[in-house]
C-alpha cells in the first residue's frame, strides 16, 4: 500500500508540474502582428504622386505629377533605448530623372502604437492588435486637435495585395466641401495607398461628384508602384 501512494503521489505530482507549466505557457501574452507597418533598414517602397490644387478665385489650376521614393537609410536609439528609424524621402519629376534627397521622417514602434513624424509632427499611424472600427487619436502626440483614426477595412485584397488595411484618418462631406484623408497599408509592405482630399469650397450641381465642381481645394493621390 505504500508503495502504491508513493506511486500515486508521484503521479499526482507530475501531472500538477505539468498542468502548471502549461497555464504559464498558455498565459503568455501573444507576440504582436506588425506586418502592416514592418520597419527594417533597407525597406524601399516607390509611389507615383498626383496633386491638384485649383482656386478659381485667382485662376489659379495646377497640377502636378512625380515620384516619391522612401527608404528606411538607418535606425538609432532614443533616450529610452528604444529603436528609431530614419526615413529618407527621395523625389524625381519623371521615369528618365535622377532620386533627390529632400527630407528625413522617422517611425517607431512605441509599445503597441506605429508612430511616424512627417515635418516634426508626430502621428499614431496604427494600434495593434488591429481590428474592424478599432478608433484612436492619430494626434495624441502632437499639438494639433484631436483626430479620431479608425480602420474601415481589414485583411482585404486591393489591386495585387492580397492583404491590406484600410485606415480612415478624416472623414467629413456636405454639398459645398469635403475633408477626407486615408491611407492604406498592405502585409509585409507598409503605405500603399495615400489619399488626402481637401475641398473647401465647391459649386452645387446636383448629380455631379464634389471633387469635378471644385471651387477651391486640393487633392492629393499617393499609389505605390513598385509591387
Amino acid at each position: 500500500m505504500k508503495h502504491l501512494f508513493k506511486i500515486s503521489f508521484f503521479s499526482l505530482f507530475c501531472l500538477f508540474f505539468i498542468l502548471s507549466c502549461s497555464k504559464k505557457e498558455n498565459s503568455l501574452p501573444e507576440p504582436i502582428d506588425k506586418s502592416y507597418f514592418p520597419l527594417y533598414v533597407g525597406l524601399e517602397n516607390i509611389y507615383k504622386v498626383e496633386k491638384i490644387k485649383i482656386d478659381e478665385p485667382i485662376n489659379l489650376y495646377d497640377t502636378q505629377r512625380y515620384y516619391i521614393k522612401e527608404k528606411i537609410e538607418s535606425t538609432y536609439s532614443d533616450e529610452t533605448g528604444n529603436k528609431i528609424y530614419r526615413i529618407e524621402l527621395y523625389r524625381k519629376d519623371d521615369s528618365l530623372s535622377n532620386w533627390v534627397l529632400f527630407r528625413a521622417w522617422m517611425a517607431q514602434y512605441v509599445n503597441n502604437q506605429a508612430h511616424k513624424v512627417e515635418e516634426n509632427i508626430r502621428y499614431v499611424k496604427l494600434v495593434f492588435p488591429l481590428k474592424i472600427n478599432l478608433k484612436w487619436n492619430g494626434n495624441a502626440y502632437n499639438t494639433n486637435e484631436t483626430q479620431l483614426y479608425y480602420i474601415k477595412e481589414l485583411d482585404s485584397r486591393w489591386n495585387n495585395f492580397e492583404k491590406t488595411c484600410l485606415v480612415i484618418q478624416k472623414e467629413k462631406e456636405s454639398l459645398v466641401d469635403k475633408y477626407y484623408q486615408t491611407e492604406r497599408y498592405a502585409k509585409n509592405v507598409g503605405l500603399i495607398e495615400k489619399i488626402d482630399i481637401k475641398i473647401e469650397q465647391a459649386y452645387v450641381i446636383q448629380g455631379v461628384p464634389i471633387e469635378q465642381r471644385i471651387k477651391r481645394g486640393e487633392i492629393y493621390r499617393q499609389t505605390i508602384i513598385n509591387n
